[in-house]
């Protein structure tokens, strides 16, 4: 009998015991004759016998495995949250499957089948459906049967209506805390730019980034928020069609939607040799602490993000709690850098 191809059949049959028998002393919680069990036991170690995992995991109704599903591993925020996700889930016990939807709505719909085929503890969801303002109804149903067989929990982003956990972070009062740091910096022309209306992480800093310039009583200028996307090349788009359309009165600082745009911004106004604006942007990203200069932006707490993510999805009370408030806000931070210093302000 080979080494490396043994299975509980071939324990069975030389212990001369059923595969059901077998399949009980391995799992240890079902009653064996001691002398039957101490058989089993012995033909185990002389084969030195690892049990499936996958076999294992059907017995016992558990894979130790959970659906992580995100638009784009190459943008630095999704995976600066995944790997924090699976670092922290890899001491639970669990792994991680990554699902990589590249930004389509049929392939995320493809992932959500497969991982509720292979019978995964739990599914994370970032990016796609759940940062839609109006999500399209058939993708909501189909999430919410996903959920009839297993918890879901998103980060970043929510559905209303879905019984399930959120874990994001307040990013309203991450632009609150951008424009405090502006102002406090002397300025009063303050610009937005990237983004797509409709998408809730955008539409909510809109929201909050006028709101706060309402608060302080400075100028809103239609011609001064920009929706351009989320990349780098989006935001060299922004930063032209900014200039272009305010050659007389341009704002003194330019907030980006995320890291991407406004260091495609700064890379833009570095090519025409121009420095006209103090940059910030959002997400802090590795980017950020390596572009020049080094950019002043809004961090999510990452750590927190992922590690509360897992414990949340785990937790055997996942959905049993329909009253509590399942939305929960995590707090951002400003990380003040080179490039929203006092000498970027033209007066």
């Amino acid at each position: 009998m080979e080494h490396k191809s043994i299975t509980i059949y071939d324990i069975a049959k030389e212990a001369q015991v059923s595969s059901a028998t077998v399949s009980r002393v391995i799992a240890g919680n079902y009653p064996v004759k001691e002398e039957t069990r101490k058989k089993v036991i012995d033909i185990i170690h002389k084969y030195d016998f690892q049990p499936n995992a996958v076999a294992r995991s059907l017995s016992k109704k558990e894979t130790k495995m959970i659906g992580f599903i995100l638009p784009d591993i190459t943008n630095s925020f999704f995976s600066q949250v995944f790997i924090e996700a699976e670092k922290y889930a890899l001491t639970k016990g669990y792994t991680l499957l990554l699902c990589n939807s590249m930004n389509n709505s049929e392939m995320e719909s493809k992932y959500l089948k497969i991982l509720a085929e292979r019978q995964v503890e739990g599914i994370i969801l970032m990016g796609g459906r759940i940062n839609k303002a109006l999500p399209d109804v058939m993708e909501v149903n189909e999430l919410s049967q996903v959920m009839d067989k297993m918890p879901v929990l998103m980060i970043n982003g929510k559905i209303d209506g879905l019984d399930c956990y959120s874990i994001r972070t307040d990013e309203a009062h991450g632009i609150e805390i951008i424009i405090d740091h502006l102002v406090s910096q002397g300025h009063e022309k303050i610009g937005l730019i990237g983004g797509i209306e409709g998408i809730t992480t955008t539409d909510i800093k809109v929201e909050a980034y006028r709101n706060a310039l309402t608060k302080y009583g400075l100028p809103i200028r239609d011609s001064w928020q920009i929706y351009s996307g989320f990349d780098i090349e989006r935001g060299e788009e922004a930063i032209n069609n900014l200039i272009e359309v305010n050659k007389e009165d341009l704002p003194t600082a330019l907030i980006g939607i995320n890291d991407l745009v406004i260091i495609g911004a700064l890379k833009e106004c570095r090519r025409k040799k121009i420095n006209p604006f103090a940059f910030v942007g959002f997400d802090n990203t590795d980017l950020a602490k390596n572009s020049n200069p080094e950019l002043t932006t809004v961090s999510h707490p990452y750590k927190e993000l992922g590690e509360n993510a897992i414990d949340l999805l785990i937790q055997p009370q996942l959905n049993q709690k329909k009253s509590e408030n399942k939305d929960i806000l995590m707090e951002p931070y400003l990380e003040v850098r080179e490039s929203c210093r006092k000498i970027f302000i033209e007066k």
